[in-house]
């Protein structure tokens, strides 16, 4: 017999002890996220060998060992052991989507506006199989990212309704697109890995077939959404920096991951452009725009009449977690009344901009004849001594452009923890469990969270930052809603108490106003700070003068208790 008739029997054979694995797994109500690990951590031992020679070169092996940013098709190998692994464990994985569906999806639903109060999934059918997936597998320190490659296109059946009653269906699903996972972080111990990320690093491609869609819609509240713009809420909803991350061990805490933090603030120049396509036949000039993308963010710079050689000089800072694949995309428009008109975009890796401090570059727009694009993006060091702010202050008022908006000099970092003496409002004409979500304002910024299930203690568990402009003026204020957004407690505290504190920390209980029954009962807020990892090197090759960042981190715990 052949070396390669033995490697192919072997390789089936190893096929079919996953695909046991597999039904064994379910069979014993295993959860999905062991075997998965599983199967990533053989193909990650096995992969090497399977390879050609190592590649010697120590810049070689280096750049290998970074974590994959983009995934071209070409990258990915096909691995028929997975796919045959996938169609058997996909029985197991589609009942953990539904639950999921059920208890992520539908209190989020219902928390996004009070119409949507009453929705809910009734019946949920996500077909037979998973079709195509390809992996891709690369190491890095204490962790192991992982590419599938996903070409979904199956019937499904997803109904959704308002008080029990069924208003709308969709009958299939077509998505493509890369999906990432990052098991991290490595452990000595079983099961080897901390806990489980994953999400989207670019926009997957997906198309929805609906029955009732225009039934939803004369819902109120939702008339003004169409088929296009649901369609774009669902696609982007896992698309990076958003992601999900489930532990797989209970000894460890996922807020010890490095990439959940946005620690990385980021100041971005947007100076001008040069050799622009002229879209006015008549003038042969342009309006051009530029529009940022990045963590999460959209900004848009002031548009210049009549030109194909504008100068706008216009900052804006966005905070970055240390998620791998994340990129600040810049597109070029001309401003047309009609439509705005693309003249050419292009995008900065942000893992590159972490490593040189500093990037200031002419970048050459994609999609166009012509055109280029004259970038800044710089770091901003994280400080906790207050002494610092004086400084920060006068340093953005020397540097500060006059078309654009008042410069960042701090950074506030808060963890909410939970709730507790809450009073609980149930829905009105429904079974549905009340939920209560937080809305955090610090300056003209508000950040909404929560739909988490409200037994009188919610447990919330979220991370929030905010940039801030004016530390010694501003307050943050919270606010804990019911899903009809009637106030269950709320606070006000003023950033020159954290500011004033030792450490800009802050370690103390906050009265909660609350009102149940028409009498407010105290509560209290438990605070706690961490100081952020501080970049060594300075910021190279830049001719604006390097800015820090003060940094404030504030953990609370909500009580609420009556009197």
């Amino acid at each position: 017999m052949s070396d390669e008739t033995q490697s192919l029997g072997f390789s089936f054979t190893k096929c079919i002890l996953f695909v046991l694995l597999g039904f064994s797994g379910g069979y014993s109500g295993l959860r999905f996220a062991y075997i998965a690990v599983g199967l990533v951590m053989w193909y990650w031992y096995r992969k090497p060998k399977a390879q050609a020679p190592a590649i010697k070169t120590e810049d070689k092996a280096k750049e290998q060992a970074k974590a994959p940013q983009k995934v071209q098709d070409d990258q990915f190998e096909r691995v028929t052991c997975l796919t045959v692994f996938m169609e058997n464990m996909w029985p197991y994985l589609r009942q953990y989507l539904v639950k999921f569906l059920k208890q992520k999806i539908q209190p989020k639903l219902r928390s996004r506006s009070k119409y949507l109060r009453h929705c809910s999934f009734m019946d949920i059918d996500l077909g037979t199989k998973v079709n195509h997936m390809r992996v891709q597998s690369d190491l890095e320190k204490k962790q192991i990212i992982v590419d599938l490659k996903i070409s979904y296109d199956a019937p499904v059946k997803v109904n959704i309704g308002f008080f029990e009653r069924h208003v709308a269906t969709v009958n299939s699903i077509k998505l493509e697109g890369t999906f990432r996972i990052i098991l991290a972080p490595l452990m000595g111990n079983a099961p080897l890995v901390g806990a489980m990320t994953f999400y989207f690093p670019q926009r997957p491609e997906l198309q929805l077939e609906w029955t009732g869609f225009t039934r939803l819609l004369s819902i109120p509240g939702v008339q003004r959404l169409t088929q296009k713009m649901v369609v774009d809420k669902i696609a982007t909803f896992l698309v990076s920096p958003k992601h999900i991350t489930k532990r797989i061990t209970s000894k460890f805490d996922v807020t010890e991951l490095h990439f959940k933090e946005r620690k990385n603030a980021l100041r971005i120049h947007v100076l001008g452009a040069k050799n622009l396509v002229a879209k006015d036949f008549i003038t042969k000039k342009s309006d051009p725009f530029v529009v940022i993308r990045g963590g999460g963010k959209t900004f848009k710079t002031s548009v210049i009449s009549k030109t194909l050689n504008p100068r706008w000089n216009q900052i804006f800072e966005i905070l970055f977690s240390e998620l791998p694949g994340q990129e600040i995309v810049f597109e070029v428009f001309d401003r047309d009344e009609a439509r705005d008109e693309p003249l050419g975009s292009c995008k900065i890796a942000v893992s590159q901009v972490l490593e040189r401090k500093c990037i200031n570059k002419w970048f050459r727009l994609e999609k166009v004849q012509s055109g280029e694009l004259h970038i800044k993006v710089e770091t901003l060091r994280l400080l906790s001594d207050p002494a610092q702010l004086d400084k920060v202050l006068q340093l953005n008022e020397q540097i500060q452009p006059p078309k654009s908006e008042e410069l960042s000099s701090a950074v506030l970092y808060t963890i909410i923890q939970k709730g507790r003496g809450l009073p609980v409002i149930r829905p009105k004409k429904s079974n549905l469990n009340p939920l209560a979500k937080l809305q955090v304002t610090v300056g003209d910024t508000v950040k909404k969270k929560g739909g988490k299930k409200n037994n009188g203690e919610p447990e919330f568990k979220k991370r929030m930052q905010f940039l801030i402009k004016d530390p010694l003026g501003e307050k943050m204020k919270l606010k804990v809603l019911n899903e009809d957004n009637k106030i269950l407690g709320s606070l006000s505290v003023p950033l020159s108490n954290i500011m004033a504190a030792k450490d800009m920390t802050i370690e103390e209980w906050f009265p909660l106003k609350s009102k149940a029954k028409n009498n407010f009962g105290p509560s209290h807020f438990w605070c706690e700070a961490i100081e952020p990892e501080r970049p060594k090197s300075p910021i190279p090759d830049c001719s604006v003068p390097d800015t820090a960042a003060t940094n404030r981190q504030v953990t609370i715990s909500l009580v609420a208790m009556s009197k």
